[in-house]
């Protein structure tokens, strides 16, 4: 932090007297080479200022044919006007100003209100390598209130302008053991740069292995990128550290001669590094000590056949077979509860119907009370019902429900002769009108009798058969 304030009050006193880069090798300009943007900048912080002015920059060092954008913020207090005409007069030389880009007027807080502004900057081709400045420039602003005036500046931002940029980037930092890591090493350099490529053949990730490399090159006019994407996997966690890292990457290279006086000697060479930073990396089984969620969690674990077999395959098959048996006693006692409430058919043969009818003609006794008479022979006409009913292939409720004129409606099969058909019809309408009807004569009880033996007559050859 101090080596940074000197470079900024150099830098600032420079701009006084007009932009004369640093070409020594100083302490400074390595600490400025190697650092991050998120290391040197720090978060503004609001005063009592009425005018506020905040640079950011997206970073420190640039490339020849590089662009940078400076983010300018202007904070100010309300009843404060600022002189916002002033931006069109600012000069960032040495640094030309590619393009520029206002927003809006926007609210910062219940006091404050803001507006964004964005520089597009790039140096001149011929800008050689050191450290430069981007000036601080000043705005005009007005107090509305007690009608003050006042002047509001930006600080001075120093950059390193640099033969050669190096940074690494990977696809994911959290991982299990055995997952690969897509690591990203890319280097842009000036024509007149060349590498040491001994050195990058023998690049170590150590705690990581290198299963996989390719190298791509491109040229972007002046410049010369390098794309070396490295596939990394640890299967194993080594030494004290809980966290591991990607370990930072020397790049070593040395500046062309290019001048007619080429000194063959190698040794009078003068050789550079350049550096990326360590990039750290959580294994997931660390994860519940470092409280930090899941993710890209891999496959499921592999188990032994035995561990399957005692622990898999055997409590599921004794499950099922316990399932399957308490199944069938709840359907047994299911079925039973049914069954005891459903009535059992009765299966007649046409003998035993036959024997009955004959049974309740032979039991009847003609008596003087119409009560006991109807009785006996609604019995008659039960018995009968069912014995036409099996001649002709109808169960017995059927037979007992349907009426005296749709009962040999039911003959499809034409089972009784047209003449005992006849006879049935008028027995039974015999039959309906006795149990019907108001007084029983001893008269038609003899002719029901009698209509009856016939109806036996007729039909006792086809019960036999």
């Amino acid at each position: 932090m101090i080596y940074t304030l000197i470079i900024l009050f150099i830098s600032a006193f420079l701009f006084g007297t007009g932009s004369i880069p640093v070409y020594t090798q100083t302490y400074a300009q390595e600490q400025l080479q190697t650092q991050e943007p998120a290391e040197t900048e720090q978060a503004p912080v609001l005063t009592d200022k009425p005018v506020e002015i905040w640079t950011f920059i997206d970073d420190y060092r640039i490339i020849t044919g590089k662009i940078l954008h400076v983010t300018v913020q202007i904070v100010w207090k309300l009843g404060i006007t600022v002189n916002l005409e002033d931006l069109d007069k600012i000069d960032l030389h040495p640094f030309k100003i590619e393009g520029v880009t206002t927003g809006e007027r926007q609210i910062f807080d219940n006091d404050h209100d803001y507006i964004v502004i964005t520089y597009t900057l790039s140096l001149p081709s011929d800008a050689k390598d050191g450290i430069y400045s981007i000036p601080s420039f000043s705005l005009s602003y007005k107090n509305e209130v007690d009608k003050t005036e006042g002047m509001s500046s930006s600080s001075p931002i120093a950059i390193q302008k640099t033969p050669i940029l190096v940074g690494g980037k990977i696809d994911k930092d959290v991982i299990t053991l055995g997952d690969r890591i897509n690591y990203t090493l890319t280097i842009r350099h000036e024509k007149n740069i060349k590498l040491l490529w001994e050195n990058i053949e023998k690049l170590n990730f150590s705690p990581f292995e290198i299963l996989k490399r390719d190298i791509e090159k491109q040229t972007e006019g002046n410049i010369e990128k390098i794309l070396i994407n490295y596939t990394l996997s640890l299967y194993e966690l080594g030494g004290k550290k809980k966290t591991p890292e990607i370990p930072n990457v020397s790049i070593l290279y040395y500046t062309e001669n290019t001048s007619q006086n080429k000194i063959a000697d190698t040794a009078t060479i003068e050789t550079k590094e350049v550096q990326t930073i360590p990039i750290p990396i959580i294994i997931n089984s660390l994860l519940k000590a470092v409280d930090v969620p899941l993710e890209g969690i891999k496959g499921p674990v592999y188990l032994s056949k035995e561990h399957v077999f005692w622990y898999g395959y055997l409590p599921i098959s004794f499950g099922a077979v316990l399932l399957l048996f308490l199944c069938g006693i709840i359907i047994r006692s299911t079925t039973k509860k049914l069954s005891y409430n459903i009535p059992k058919p009765v299966f007649e043969t046409p003998q035993a119907t036959l024997q009955r009818l004959k049974n309740s003609i032979a039991s009847f006794q003609f008596a003087h009370e119409d009560a006991v008479n109807r009785k006996n022979i609604h019995d008659i006409d039960k018995a009968l019902r069912a014995y036409l009913g099996i001649l002709i292939g109808i169960p017995n409720e059927l037979a007992q429900s349907i009426t005296t004129s749709d009962f040999l409606s039911y003959d499809t099969q034409k089972q009784i002769s047209e003449e005992t058909s006849a006879v049935i019809q008028t027995v039974l309408r015999q039959l309906d009108t006795l149990i019907f009807g108001n007084h029983i004569e001893k008269e038609a009880v003899d002719k029901i009798t009698q209509g009856v033996e016939e109806i036996i007559r007729l039909t006792g050859s086809k019960s036999l058969g």
